[in-house]
């Protein structure tokens, strides 16, 4: 029942950013000569020594210490050839590719690339790059923040599109990296979505966490409709249990997460939760939950009786949000309410919520026009003792209506008024017996106020 943390506010996840930094170093480092050379072939260095021959009209080979300098980058081979009616290079022997801009740096056996098309294919491929966006660099200590990767091939299948095979990748410099991901295949879209294949983490050398298909949004914007994922948990009462949800994200101001979940003993739950910020002063947040239960035996795991579950259906609502209505009217709200106090304190993880024995819902309005302002607000608490004795106390409505000091004309006499209406609530339940003890009150209190001044410097002032 308790909210879960991938299911929380649409606000931008660390975890998320550093995907889409990984794999965007990993591949637009080892692929970024495609803009370069689609201007046209860059000019050759002078510095090495190659020798260069024209096996046609078309074809150009260089052979030796081969250079190619795009400015914001730097190709390195020992031999390059170069089709220009195909708008084809082949790059072979200690394949280097240095960008200069960004410090990323890649090594390649053999290298095919379309500089007109802008796709290509790098062969035994492997390089690191630096992550520099959104990083904190003490997550890496005395290290440079980088990200090392790998791959049998790293092919570019479009101007976003890339693909890295049979390869993994991390952050780690160490001879037995910390942590590691290996994958039969990345497919990445950027600023849109990552594919992972036989996806594999290890961490220091051991496998931990294997899955066959992964699919993961790397909007720029941090969110992206879709299913989130899954988790599997157990406990002594709820039996194994499975939860999935679902989060759609409505537009860059609201955002929704719909969640289920299914407990092997005792029955299933569902529920959704919704977000929204519309501007300054207005937003807020709503979160429901429904339990359907059939009964169940559940076995002492200390040797004792058995506990029998009846069954019963129950809901929990929290939320709370602030609107500004007009210019002079404001809204807040509040609730954080259950059904039955039983189920919340059975079934809640989170310590303070299986604990808390209270719930209440209270809302206000308020607005206010020149020297005039009106209030009205409902508020209820109920604080459990058990889980059939509470009491209940709040006001339902309390509307208050003030005047603040003005000057009566033609007197030296200020006054104002402050009233209140209020319909005090408190209810004493034990068992089935109820003990009602509120009371409702009307109040005005006006006031009048004289100053006295003799010298400029100092003022006396009565009020009645």
């Amino acid at each position: 029942m308790s909210r879960r943390p991938w299911a929380r506010c649409p606000q931008q996840p660390a975890d998320r950013r550093m995907i889409r930094l990984i794999f965007f170093g990993l591949l637009a480092s080892a692929l970024a000569a495609g803009a370069a050379l689609a201007q046209g072939i860059p000019g050759i260095a002078a510095s090495r020594q190659f020798l260069s021959e024209r096996l046609a009209d078309n074809h150009l080979r260089l052979t030796g210490q081969v250079e190619i300098d795009g400015g914001g980058w730097q190709f390195h081979a020992d031999e390059v050839e170069i089709f220009t009616a195909e708008s084809r290079l082949v790059a072979t022997g200690n394949v280097v590719f240095v960008d200069t801009v960004s410090g990323g740096r890649v090594a390649a056996d053999h290298v095919t690339f379309n500089f007109e098309a802008l796709t290509g294919e790098f062969y035994n491929a492997s390089g690191s790059t630096r992550l520099i966006e959104d990083i904190e660099a003490s997550m890496f200590g005395t290290q440079e923040p980088e990200m090392r990767f790998w791959g049998e091939v790293i092919e570019k299948l479009g101007p976003r599109t890339y693909r890295l095979v049979r390869g993994g990748f991390t952050s780690c410099v160490q001879p037995t990296p910390r942590w590691e991901v290996t994958a039969s295949s990345v497919t990445i879209n950027l600023d849109e979505y990552a594919v992972m294949r036989n996806s594999l983490l290890s961490v220091k050398g051991v496998p931990l966490f294997y899955l066959p298909a992964m699919y993961f949004p790397i909007d720029s914007d941090g969110r992206s409709t879709g299913v989130l994922m899954p988790t599997y948990g157990t406990s002594t009462i709820r039996g194994g249990s499975l939860s999935n949800a679902f989060f759609w994200a409505i537009d860059r101001s609201q955002d929704a997460t719909i969640f289920h979940d299914w407990f092997t003993s005792t029955g299933q739950g569902y529920g959704g939760e919704y977000r929204y910020v519309f501007g300054p002063g207005s937003q807020g947040f709503a979160e429901t939950y429904w339990l359907n239960e059939h009964e169940a035996i559940i076995g002492s795991p200390y040797g004792g009786e058995d506990i029998t579950l009846p069954a019963r259906r129950s809901y929990q609502i929290r939320g709370n949000g602030s609107h500004i209505i007009s210019d002079t009217l404001r809204a807040r709200g509040q609730i954080d309410y259950f059904s039955d106090i039983a189920v919340q304190q059975t079934y809640n993880m989170d310590i303070f919520r299986a604990t808390n024995s209270s719930r209440s819902f209270g809302g206000n309005v308020t607005g206010s026009w020149d020297a005039y302002t009106l209030s009205g607000t409902t508020n209820i608490s109920e604080t459990f003792f058990g889980t059939t004795d509470s009491s209940l106390y709040g006001s339902s409505p309390r509307v208050s209506f003030d005047q603040s000091e003005q000057l009566l004309p033609g007197t030296p006499i200020y006054w104002g008024f402050t009233t209140e209406y209020a319909n005090l609530l408190q209810t004493s339940t034990f068992g089935p017996n109820q003990v009602e003890s509120g009371l409702t009150r009307f109040d005005v209190n006006p006031s009048m106020r004289l100053p006295f001044t003799r010298w400029p410097f100092l003022t006396f002032n009565s009020a009645v």
